[in-house]
């Protein structure tokens, strides 16, 4: 499990085309530096045991193998570029007014697409502009 700072609830805004806005509070984790290695790691870990697994599959594995030989770097690299996770967001929906609680567990973006528990429709969650910009304790070179 990573260790990142607990932060307090974030806000962001629940958005649907046609409909006033409505608020969505969102727990978030930061990953400083360290964190973010680890998680590189054990992603490039896991996706590369995968792979050796995948050997022993007869035919699946002349798929399997060079794929997950060439997606681990590659979700490696992601994880490590990730500073902020949102982890949950909650509010009500924009055009049904049912209260939302969604379990993200994704990267800090800034628009990303949900649909309405309750009345199926597309919304958009967006989250706070401070959410997105790298702060001074999680450094990153560009």
């Amino acid at each position: 499990m990573t260790k990142g700072r607990a932060e307090p609830p974030a806000e962001g805004h629940f958005r649907m085309h046609g409909r006033e806005d409505s608020f969505a509070r969102l727990t978030v984790q930061r990953h400083d530096r360290a964190a973010r290695s680890r998680r590189a790691l054990k992603t490039l870990g896991i996706t590369w045991g995968c792979a050796v697994i995948a050997v022993f599959l007869p035919v699946l594995h002349f798929v399997l193998v060079p794929l997950l030989l060439v997606a681990g770097p590659v979700l490696a690299y992601q994880k490590s570029r990730e500073s902020v996770t949102l982890l949950t967001a909650t509010g009500p929906c924009p055009a049904c007014h049912a209260p939302q609680d969604h379990r993200l567990n994704a990267a800090a973006r800034e628009r990303l697409v949900l649909r309405c528990e309750a009345c199926g429709r597309a919304l958009e969650l967006w989250p706070a502009a401070a959410l997105l910009e790298p702060s001074a304790s999680t450094p990153h070179k560009t």
